[in-house]
């Protein structure tokens, strides 16, 4: 039961998503209050009314506000609460409505880029050449299988189009920061292009060893070789060198631990329109992802303790998906899709301890074959609706069946109703499966999973100007893997023994005032509570019955106001407040339970463009991140960056 004020705000950005000349498949009437998102349903159709909850967060306005990180993007997004163990660089985390960090599935042109078993580093990925994120709340394991349990976050790049431009940045900013780019696009009705690369560094906020270096290159090419058919191919390489001196209490202690992680993702889309009632999409996506952790003895003297850890891993992830869409009546769709993934992992390591050393290792390997079918259409000019159905069959686990139900009503030109159910599912990493040394893993695993519903309204008033939503989501999450330290040696150290619920609300206004200002916000109020213990059921267990998941606030809220002048000058400020957390401090042992206090962020950022007689399409840019200085932790023992602030000149957009 909420007992505080709810605060109701929002940021969002509204847009279309594009898929070629698929766009005509099935046009919204007139009246539609309804925005296409693809990775809401896997095709690009609109219906009277829209049936999952989503967001747009366009790239062009988080550079803009001077946003360089896609964490931070999500930072603003209802529902979804990043989690950094500190520095820029260091690993970060994503819960999206209390869900556990490994429950959103993550896709980069359509290529899902989470390791097996669902987690994923949020450290590594840029807005550079970044078209626009969706964000869709809820199960969507019927599209996408594995991970797709609380929501699916999906990248897209930016197509070429208009004449041959330039694109360039040069930045610096606060901790020896620097940010450049350099990229170019262009293209016509047949065929287009888009080649960006940018370089990001910091020396980091403690007192050494506390860099990160982040390249990216980026490239897409569109063919539309005729009326009927589209063609998109995307690339897109990331490298990162993090070094972190901080030990596991947080302490500022190594010299020379660091983490490098090298990334290449490829991808290609084919559409076909067979007629006017069927087209046919096959995409091919690859995932080849390399990380590296080094933490040697920092001199010939440090041998107590554990003083060193090395690994070594090789992550490669495929993916081939084809769809075959019918339309039916006005605004109907049946999908037949059929998706393959194959998954490897090789992973090396050595742990050095004046008990001994523990080296580990193990190779594996899986795949997937889901068969799925989905209707979305409407039944009136009112009454819309989704449904579908998906058969996964895993050389790991055996077969997995989802579901997923949503409908949506127009009550009048100013207001709709809205709900789903669904389940969804994500099976256990490698790591978890097949791991050796001081932690050994369990073949037997099986899949956790999850019953999910929500039910919305939306209103629209003063002429569309000011729109309201609330959404009610309640989440079970069944057979949840933990981990036990104290297993006997050679033993299995997981389990699928916890449970858990996540219930809540999410708020958001968008309000587009007179005078070039927008005013937006949400709040998020999430319940989260333990309903099967795990292997510990001490208060400082990760899972104890009756008490929340920790890092979970249960409540949050972000507002903020934008104001556009003519000629293309904004001042964006934004205001973002964490409620307090459970957390367990691991210093002591066993772990103590702990509350990690609420805080408020404030960012404030400017776009300046300079007079075209001076240089046509030239802006200043700058941004300060947390403004007032707050001090607060994510992480117990893990402070976070303070004020920063960046300051750039930026050709073209």
């Amino acid at each position: 039961m909420i007992r505080r004020p709810i605060v109701v705000a929002l940021f969002a950005v509204i847009g279309v998503a594009r898929s070629g000349a698929a766009q005509d498949f099935a046009k919204p009437p007139k009246d539609s209050l309804a925005a296409v998102v693809v990775t809401a349903t896997g095709v690009p159709i609109a219906t009277a009314a829209p049936i999952a909850t989503s967001t747009i967060l366009k790239g062009d306005d988080l550079r803009a506000q001077g946003i360089t990180r896609v964490e931070d993007a999500l930072r603003l997004v209802p529902g979804a609460q990043m989690v950094s163990s500190g520095p820029v660089g260091s690993q970060t985390s994503l819960f999206m409505r209390g869900g556990n960090s490994d429950y959103v599935r993550v896709m980069v042109d359509g290529v899902p880029v989470n390791d097996a078993g669902g987690s994923f580093d949020w450290a590594s990925l840029t807005v550079d050449n970044i078209d626009r994120i969706e964000v869709v709340r809820g199960p969507a394991s019927v599209l996408y299988g594995s991970d797709a349990v609380t929501g699916v976050v999906q990248i897209f790049t930016k197509n070429g189009t208009g004449p041959l431009a330039t694109r360039a940045f040069v930045g610096a900013g606060s901790n020896g920061g620097r940010h450049d780019e350099l990229g170019w696009s262009g293209g016509n009705l047949n065929a287009g292009f888009t080649l960006s690369g940018s370089h990001q560094y910091t020396s980091g906020i403690l007192a050494f060893n506390n860099g990160f270096l982040d390249d990216v290159l980026s490239a897409s090419l569109r063919l539309n070789p005729d009326l009927n058919t589209d063609v998109h191919l995307a690339m897109r390489w990331s490298s990162q060198d993090y070094h972190y001196p901080t030990e596991s209490d947080g302490s500022v202690q190594d010299h020379n631990a660091e983490q490098t992680d090298h990334r290449l993702v490829m991808s290609i889309d084919v559409g076909r329109k067979l007629n006017d009632r069927m087209d046919f999409r096959i995409a091919l996506g690859s995932d080849e992802y390399l990380p590296r952790s080094n933490n040697g003895p920092d001199s010939p003297s440090d041998t107590l303790g554990f003083f060193g850890y090395y690994s070594r891993s090789v992550e490669v992830h495929h993916r081939g998906d084809a769809r075959f869409n019918i339309k039916y009546g006005a605004r109907g769709v049946f999908t037949i899709g059929e998706e393959i993934t194959s998954d490897r992992e090789e992973q090396t390591s050595l742990s050095l301890s004046q008990y001994g050393n523990s080296p580990g290792a193990f190779a594996a390997s899986r795949h997937n074959a889901g068969t799925s079918v989905q209707a979305i259409g409407d039944v009136t000019d009112r009454f819309s609706y989704v449904i579908g159905g998906r058969l996964d069959q895993n050389s790991a686990f055996g077969t997995f069946p989802t579901m997923r139900a949503s409908a949506s009503y127009v009550l009048s030109g100013e207001a709709r109703v809205r709900a789903s159910i669904g389940s969804a599912f994500t099976a256990p990493s490698f790591t978890e499966n097949f791991s050796t040394g001081y932690v050994t893993g369990n073949p037997a695993l099986q899949p956790e999973h999850s019953r999910s519903a929500e039910l919305g309204f939306d209103t629209f008033l003063d002429d569309g100007k000011l729109t309201l939503k609330a959404t009610g989501f309640f989440q079970q999450f069944h057979d949840i893997i933990d981990y036990s330290g104290n297993a006997p040696s050679g033993t299995p150290s997981y389990f699928n023994v916890a449970g858990a619920n996540a219930n809540g609300m999410e708020l958001e206004m968008l309000y587009k005032a007179a005078g070039g200002v927008t005013l937006a916000g949400s709040y998020t109020y999430t319940s989260t509570k333990t309903t099967k213990v795990g292997f510990d059921s001490s208060s400082s267990a990760s899972y104890v019955v009756g008490q929340p998941l920790i890092r979970r606030p249960q409540n949050a809220w972000v507002v903020s106001a934008l104001q556009t002048y003519t000629g293309g000058a904004q001042l964006t400020l934004v205001a973002a407040y964490v409620g307090q957390r459970a957390d367990r401090d691991y210093v002591p042992y066993p772990a103590v339970p702990v509350t990690l206090p609420g805080y408020t962020k404030v960012d404030f950022s400017f776009t300046q463009p300079l007079p075209s007689h001076v240089r046509g399409g030239m802006s200043i840019e700058g941004r300060i991140d947390n403004l007032f200085g707050a001090k607060y932790q994510e992480i117990d023992h893990f402070q976070a960056p303070g004020r920063m602030y960046s300051l750039g000149v930026r050709i073209g957009r």
